[in-house]
C-alpha cells in the first residue's frame, strides 16, 4: 500500500522536498502550476534539500533550547539554586557564543549533509516507502529496523567520538566543542562544522547497509536531534545501560570518560566508563 503524499512529517525527505518544490518554489518563485520534477536540476533540489535541513533544525534548537535554558538554568528555587546546578562560573558570554557557533554550524552542516539526502531520493540507499503487508514486515518496521538503527549508530559514535579525542584530531576538530566544560542545551549543535558531519555519518550510512521505512528514517534523524539537545542540558532520568545527560557531563568535564552517544556498552568495554552519580554535580553532597 502506497503512503498518499500529504503535508506533514509522514513526507520524509523526499516527500517534503517534492511538496517544497511544488507547492512553493514552483508556484510562487517560478509561477509554474504543472509539477515536473525530473526537470529538477541537482543544484535546485540540493539547495532546496539544504535550506530543509537548516530551517527544520533551526526551529528544532531555537524552540526547544530557551524553553530548557529558561526552566532548567534560569528559574531558581527559594534556595537561589537551579536544576542544572549551572552557574555561569565560565563566563556570561558563554550562551551567545554557543549560538553563534551552533547557528554557524547547522548552516554548513546541513550543507554537508544534503548529498546524503540527494542520494536518497535518487534510490541508492535501501529505503523503502511502501507500508508492510506482512506480521513480519510490521516487526522489522516497528522493532528490528529502530533496535538496529540505535545499535549501530551508537556503536559508530563511539569510536568515532574516541577517535575525536585523539591528539592529532581534538585541536583542530574536537576542541571547539569542549571549550566550555558546564555546558547548556545551546552547546548541542557548538560543533566544528566536520566534528557534527562525523558524528552524524553513521546515521546517514545506516541505510545504505539496513532497509528502513522512510517515515521512520526521518523520525530517527528528528529524534537524534532531541537527544543531542537533551544530553546537554546536565538534567537526566536514571536509566539503567542508558548514556543520558549526566553522563555527557561527565565527558565534559572529565573529558577522557563516556564517550557513547545512546548506551553505556561500549565505554565499559573499551573502559571508559564513569559512573556520573559518584562525581559533581550529581553526587549528594557535591556542589
Amino acid at each position: 500500500m502506497e503512503i498518499p503524499t500529504i503535508v506533514g512529517l509522514g513526507l520524509g525527505f523526499d516527500g517534503t522536498s517534492n511538496w517544497i518544490n511544488k507547492h512553493v518554489v514552483d508556484r510562487y518563485i517560478f509561477g509554474l502550476h504543472q509539477f515536473e520534477p525530473e526537470e529538477y536540476t541537482l543544484i535546485r533540489k540540493f539547495t532546496v534539500l539544504w535550506l530543509f535541513l537548516t530551517v527544520f533544525t533551526f526551529l528544532l534548537y531555537f524552540t526547544l533550547c530557551p524553553l530548557l535554558y529558561y526552566f532548567y538554568y534560569l528559574k531558581r528555587n527559594d534556595k537561589g539554586m537551579n536544576v542544572a546546578a549551572w552557574n555561569r562560573r565560565e563566563g556570561s558570554d558563554q550562551v551567545l557564543n554557543e549560538i553563534k557557533l551552533s547557528s554557524f554550524s547547522i548552516i554548513v552542516m546541513a550543507a554537508m549533509t544534503a548529498p546524503f539526502e540527494l542520494l536518497v531520493e535518487a534510490g541508492y540507499t535501501k529505503i523503502y516507502w511502501d507500508l508492510p503487508s506482512t506480521l513480519f514486515g510490521w516487526v522489522y518496521l516497528t522493532i528490528v529496523a529502530p533496535t538496529l538503527f540505535l545499535l549501530f549508530s551508537d556503536t559508530c559514535v563511539y569510536w568515532i567520538h574516541r577517535a575525536l579525542h585523539h591528539r592529532l584530531l581534538y585541536a583542530p576538530i574536537h576542541k571547539l566543542h569542549h571549550k566550555y566544560k558546564e555546558t547548556t542545551p545551546f552547546s548541542s549543535y557548538a560543533f566544528h562544522p566536520l566534528d557534527g558531519w562525523l558524528q552524524g555519518f553513521p546515521y546517514h550510512v545506516f541505510v545504505f547497509l539496513f532497509p528502513m521505512h522512510h517515515v521512520s528514517y526521518f523520525c530517527a534523524l528528528a529524534i537524534v536531534g532531541l537527544w543531542t539537545i537533551n544530553i546537554h542540558d546536565r538534567t537526566t532520568l536514571k536509566l539503567p545501560f542508558v548514556n543520558g545527560a549526566a553522563h555527557h557531563t561527565i565527558h565534559h568535564t572529565g573529558f577522557n570518560y563516556n564517550y557513547g552517544q545512546y548506551f553505556v556498552f561500549w565505554d565499559f568495554l573499551g573502559g571508559s566508563l564513569r559512573d556520573p552519580y559518584n562525581c559533581a554535580p550529581y553526587k549528594k553532597g557535591s556542589s
